[in-house]
């Protein structure tokens, strides 16, 4: 339960910390720039991205926000390819946060999802605690002595 609740709060903080990329909107070819402003933002993203990927946390922590971004990323190229736009489900999003949404679905959403999804399909990361014994174990029959070395061979003098 705690792995799923921290993908499930993970996701939307992603998805705001890798919103933050500037288009400029006056140049001819759109080109995605970092705002040194936004920059603690993206260390940050990028921090909480790695506790999820490399944390002793339940995969579920980092299964959850994986297929989110993956499937975005996916459903954009799939869209593109089928001949469509690279405007995925804009309607749907309010005009002031158009260019950070499309910032984030053809820049950042692939490449995080897939590093998210490798990360929880680790078989160590699926398998449990060892299990503790209910009872301590028994005390064993006490040792007998060890007996005593043989005594050690006498030194033979030297003649230098």
């Amino acid at each position: 339960m705690l792995g799923a609740g921290a993908g499930l709060l993970a996701t939307p903080l992603i998805a705001a910390g890798l919103s933050y990329g500037s288009v400029e909107r006056y140049s001819l070819m759109p080109k995605i720039a970092i705002d040194w402003i936004a920059m603690p933002m993206f260390v940050g993203t990028f921090v909480v991205i790695g506790v999820l990927v490399g944390s002793r946390l339940s995969p579920f922590a980092s299964l959850l926000p994986g297929l989110v971004f993956a499937g975005l990323g996916g459903a954009v190229l799939v869209r593109i390819g089928l001949g469509g736009d690279h405007r995925l489900g804009w309607e749907l999003v309010p005009q002031e946060y158009i260019e950070l949404y499309a910032s984030l679905l053809n820049t950042w959403s692939l490449p995080v999802g897939c590093v998210l999804l490798v990360a929880s399909f680790f078989p160590s990361r699926w398998r449990g605690k060892a299990m503790v014994p209910d009872e301590p174990p028994q005390p064993e029959e006490q040792e007998t002595a060890a007996p005593a070395p043989p005594p050690l061979p006498k030194r033979i003098p030297s003649r230098y």
